[in-house]
């Protein structure tokens, strides 16, 4: 599989909400990031904030994973990027990324998770520009590349950070690849996995940060740049 990045998701219930969307890893914003003993599925914690054996460890705020997909290859994302063109992320190879799962009407969470990402970004100074952003819709009915370019200028997002749109048909697997519920349409409220992943240069998943409440950027670029050296 291609290099997987960090994935940066919004905030909500995980489970119901949209055809394509499965339950798990993520946490929810409603339940302030969630919690490990709540997660089921390969995409949950054992621990929170890096503690107990394995990948968090060596993190700041990542998280320890399970043995079944702690440095496991990310799953390949291939769609439609809202700045223009194809993105893949096997472009990413030997390059370590964020990914991440958001939508452009979300009224808290995701605003936030894009501008700690930002931060975090800025904290990491010239070496910014060797890190990866995949930012994927869980909105295809009302995330458009007119509307995602207006999100991406107003929150200043910079150029590597990649948001990337499609059909339902088309971001279905993405979501339940990475254990991602999409929102549920008509919700007003957010209603979507919250999470952050971290995949290293060889394309592996190495933790990921619950994002259902707010978190420490620079603790972020440190986790970052843990990757990079």
């Amino acid at each position: 599989m291609a290099a997987l990045g960090l994935l940066v998701a919004g905030c909500g219930s995980s489970g119901a909400g949209g055809s394509g969307g499965s339950s798990g890893a993520g946490g929810s914003a409603g339940s302030g990031g969630g919690s490990a003993a709540a997660a089921t599925g390969p995409g949950a914690t054992s621990a929170a904030g890096g503690s107990g054996s394995g990948t968090g460890a060596r993190f700041r705020i990542g998280t320890t994973l399970p043995p079944g997909l702690a440095n496991k290859p990310a799953p390949a994302i291939k769609l439609t990027d809202a700045r223009g063109g194809t993105f893949d992320t096997a472009s990413l190879t030997g390059t370590p990324y964020l990914v991440t799962f958001l939508y452009t009407n979300c009224p808290d969470v995701c605003p936030l998770i894009g501008d700690e990402i930002r931060q975090a970004l800025d904290g990491l100074g010239a070496d910014a520009q060797r890190v990866g952003v995949v930012a994927v819709s869980v909105d295809p009915r009302h995330d458009d590349a007119a509307a995602v370019q207006a999100w991406l200028k107003r929150h200043r997002e910079p150029p590597q950070f990649h948001y990337l749109i499609g059909s339902e048909a088309q971001l279905a697997p993405v979501w339940k690849a990475w254990y991602a519920a999409p929102q549920i349409p008509g919700d007003p409220n957010s209603a979507h996995s919250a999470v952050v992943w971290l995949v290293d240069r060889r394309g592996r998943i190495a933790t990921k940060v619950d994002a259902g409440a707010a978190f420490d950027p620079h603790a972020l670029a440190g986790d970052v740049r843990t990757l990079l050296n």
